[in-house]
């Protein structure tokens, strides 16, 4: 069917998100956790852009509509009572969406903007909205948060590592068949820089599931220092290291034939003792 109609497919199970936007969602409760703890708009997507993307999370959100995740959150009501999985400081968001003001979607005619979120968009440039810079300042304020330098090494861990972690949990569940339907799906559709391959094959010939698993279990680390010293924030999963993984951690090194990735050969004996809920948990 994806050849009949021009597209790259691939096949999914039903979980939140699917595949990408699943991966999307801790991606970009890490750039805004990023923010309040002091780097710049500019920063944070400059440091993706750097990296490879094809726009910033940011400039992302404005693109798609904020308005998206903000709904889909009011309807699942006061975060504070809910157990399902927290992504991220949620409060400029809401300030902006209150307003109406969801992207590129929502004109502001006013100031001869067409479109207004986190930037004022007119024509094919775009700025910062300087009233997003003073809410951001706000909201640091209002969580007792003393903004500090981030260097975009640790941007691009937090904004990457936590989104391949995601990725690992989806096979490590059966979401997904193979580490190369995710790749597709994040260099076909969300900007993915070709040239690193995909997320699951940049982790495992680019950044090593060694490197990643330290890091990701290092900033777990902080997210819960961060959810015991400030009650303004809660608890995150997103980086509770997937224990494939660990378990391709554990095996980095091991040669496989051509055409196959390590990924997939641990994910095979994985899914021989697997009771995990995904439609390929058994393949």
């Amino acid at each position: 069917m994806g050849k009949l109609i021009s597209k790259k497919a691939i096949m999914a199970g039903n979980c939140d998100g699917f595949v990408g936007n699943r991966m999307l969602a801790p991606y970009a409760g890490e750039a805004k956790m990023v923010l309040e703890e002091g780097a710049s708009i500019e920063q944070v997507d400059a440091a993706a852009q750097k990296f490879g993307m094809a726009m910033g999370p940011m400039a992302l959100g404005d693109l798609v509509g904020l308005e998206l995740f903000w709904k889909q959150r009011k309807a699942a009501g006061d975060m504070k009572k809910q157990t399902k999985t927290y992504y991220g400081p949620y409060e400029l968001t809401d300030w902006l969406c209150e307003q109406g003001r969801f992207g590129l979607k929502t004109p502001d005619p006013k100031i001869k903007a067409n479109g207004r979120g986190v930037f004022i968009h007119r024509g094919r440039s775009k700025e910062v909205d300087p009233e997003v810079v003073a809410k951001l300042d706000e909201v640091r304020k209002a969580k007792g948060m003393t903004p500090r330098a981030v260097s975009d090494e640790e941007i691009c861990e937090r904004l990457f590592f936590s989104m391949i972690n995601e990725g690992f949990k989806i096979l490590e569940e059966g979401f997904v068949a193979r580490s190369s339907d995710i790749d597709l799906a994040y260099i076909y559709g969300y900007g993915f820089p070709p040239a690193k391959g995909g997320p699951m094959f940049y982790a495992e010939n680019y950044a090593g599931f060694k490197k990643i698993l330290e890091r990701v279990k290092y900033y777990n680390e902080k997210a819960k220092e961060r959810f015991t010293k400030n009650s303004n924030y809660l608890p995150i999963d997103y980086f509770e290291p997937s224990k494939l993984l660990e378990a391709c951690a554990a095996k980095e090194g091991t040669k496989v034939f051509p055409g196959q990735t390590l990924i997939d050969v641990v994910l095979a004996d994985f899914r021989k003792k697997s009771s995990a809920p995904g439609p390929f948990a058994k393949l």
